[in-house]
């Protein structure tokens, strides 16, 4: 893993875990997903994992949905 994929996990997991402070769930759009995950590296069953394994590592819960545009969204929850 890069140097800059380690820092926009950093970054993306202090988001989420300070929207979750304030509400009970933090959506991720396309554009923050493909900084951590690349489609181009990821297959999509693959990138899922990743993403499911990185809310689970810091204990929570994430719905991942696929839209008819090609975009990714997350739904991470406590």
């Amino acid at each position: 893993m890069s140097s800059s994929t380690i820092m926009f996990l950093k970054t993306l997991a202090e988001h989420i875990a300070a929207r979750l402070e304030e509400r009970a769930f933090c959506v991720v759009f396309e554009d923050q997903i493909e900084r951590c995950w690349p489609r181009e590296e990821h297959k999509r069953a693959e990138r899922e994992r990743r993403i499911q394994a990185f809310a689970e590592s810091r204990g929570w819960s994430v719905s991942i949905h696929d839209l008819d545009s090609g975009h990714t969204r997350a739904i991470f929850q406590q």
